[in-house]
């Protein structure tokens, strides 16, 4: 599926979506980053509106100028962190939990599936993936508040 420096013409429509062309029609597509998540960079997939491959970069330095301006633009954009300063509510639904969170930006409420879980790494930083795709990070969960301690507990190890 990986063509060569000349083969990936990639542009932003009119509305400012990311497309990439080929022959005659242009395809809107998002990024998304492949396992492992260690090389930003590397393994980056390009879907369609039907989450379907369009194209995979195995390494964003072997594209040329204008696509590496092009998807790290797009990865900027697609990659919100909101930090997290207080966690006020975590409830649990049918197939669903929710988060009532305090950000750096303001209060927030996101919901994630049941079976997806907060990820401790090891330097201690937790970091919730929401439905949409945005990244809760959460630096010190230790130094949070009791309330937010008590709240998250049941969720880490």
């Amino acid at each position: 599926m990986n063509k060569n420096k000349n083969e990936l013409n990639l542009r932003r429509g009119k509305n400012g979506i990311l497309c990439v062309s080929h022959e005659s029609s242009d395809t809107e597509v998002s990024i998304k980053q492949c396992f492992p998540w260690s090389g930003p960079d590397e393994f980056l997939s390009l879907r369609d509106s039907d989450d379907n491959e369009v194209y995979l970069i195995k390494d964003i330095n072997e594209l040329d100028e204008t696509s590496q301006r092009l998807i790290q633009e797009e990865l900027n954009f697609s990659q919100f962190v909101l930090k997290v300063s207080q966690v006020k509510k975590i409830e649990e639904d049918i197939e669903l939990r929710q988060f009532h969170v305090v950000t750096e930006q303001g209060e927030r409420v996101f919901q994630t599936k049941l079976e997806d879980w907060p990820e401790v790494l090891e330097s201690g930083i937790i970091t919730i993936q929401d439905l949409a795709g945005d990244i809760f990070r959460i630096e010190d969960w230790q130094s949070l508040d009791f309330k937010s301690k008590k709240e998250l507990s049941a969720y880490i190890s």
